[in-house]
């Protein structure tokens, strides 16, 4: 009997310490931004998640109790080291340089990361529940968007930008360069050109408009 007891304890995988589980989740992340990215949100299933991660589907559960909890996961993760980036690049630069300088970094970080854009981007927000909020109003991303609007304000009180409500012009501003984003990760058929080019010039362009 006690032979059975030392047996029936001694079954199954030891309990992961805190290192193996950050690594695990890291590795359930990384495999769920690379599935979305290629087969879509709706044709992932955490199964699959579960098999390229290498993990049990009870532990994936476990860490993220749903596939909306894993995509919030993605959003928070990947926005935070966009705005890592962008603050780095905010405090390196003079203030007349600010907006054109950011914009840039902005664009340059999607570039880099064309599978955490499609991640974030192509996959619609959907609340499954009554109690659940769309992920930009339950994350702090659009909190993290206010530097833009801070340099904003400054230029125009520095007249390098014309007067108008700081909310449009910065929305302006999203469209244009989500717009230049979309283009040239998601139809890398189209002979785009120099793309350092397209993108300084159209950056200045919407700029020189906004005087």
């Amino acid at each position: 009997m006690m032979t059975d007891k030392l047996t029936n304890a001694t079954r199954g995988r030891p309990p992961r310490n805190p290192k193996e589980t950050d690594e695990s989740k890291k590795n359930i992340v990384n495999a769920a931004k690379k599935l979305f990215a290629t087969e879509g949100y709706a044709g992932v299933s955490m199964r699959k998640i579960a098999v390229l991660a290498e993990c049990s589907p009870a532990f994936l559960y476990k860490l993220f109790p749903s596939k909306r909890h894993l995509l919030l996961n993605l959003w928070e993760e990947i926005f935070a080291q966009l705005f890592v980036e962008m603050m780095e690049c905010y405090q390196s630069v003079d203030a007349g340089e600010r907006i054109r300088t950011l914009c840039l970094a902005y664009v340059d970080f999607w570039l880099a990361h064309p599978d955490d854009y499609r991640s974030i981007f192509l996959i619609e927000d959907r609340p499954q529940h009554d109690d659940e909020d769309y992920f930009v109003d339950s994350s702090l991303v659009l909190q993290q968007f206010d530097l833009f609007k801070v340099i904003l304000v400054q230029a125009q009180q520095d007249g390098e930008i014309g007067p108008g409500d700081p909310d449009v012009i910065q929305n302006i501003l999203f469209c244009a360069v989500q717009g230049l984003i979309f283009n040239l990760i998601t139809i890398p058929e189209y002979a785009w050109g120099d793309k350092d080019v397209i993108k300084q010039t159209l950056i200045r362009s919407v700029l020189c408009g906004l005087r």
